[in-house]
């Protein structure tokens, strides 16, 4: 369940530019604590293990190495990491069909 709660709520604030705007630049404590104000709780510890294996299920979906030159890494000039979760990984993943 927790896994999910990431997705959806990396999902809810993708599609709520005023709150990802908001979060975006908090301490990763204060946004999983965002997190489960709006419904969607999960530690840290279950936050970081999800978003690294979706991250390298998505490497090699693409054909990717999983190292300092995944392409999804590249976005992420000039902007939070997490934009970048929230605006092009999840879409990344629905597109590729990654769960």
């Amino acid at each position: 369940m927790s896994q999910e709660n990431v997705v959806e709520f990396l999902r809810a604030i993708g599609d709520r530019p005023h709150l990802l705007n908001a979060l975006k630049m908090r301490p990763k404590d204060r946004v999983v604590k965002a997190a489960a104000d709006l419904g969607y709780p999960f530690t840290m510890a279950e936050f970081d293990q999800l978003i690294w294996d979706l991250e390298g299920k998505l490497a090699e979906a693409r054909n990717e190495a999983f190292d300092q030159h995944f392409s999804l890494w590249q976005t992420m000039w000039g902007r939070y990491y997490l934009e970048v979760l929230a605006v092009d990984l999840m879409p990344s993943l629905l597109e590729t069909r990654i769960r």
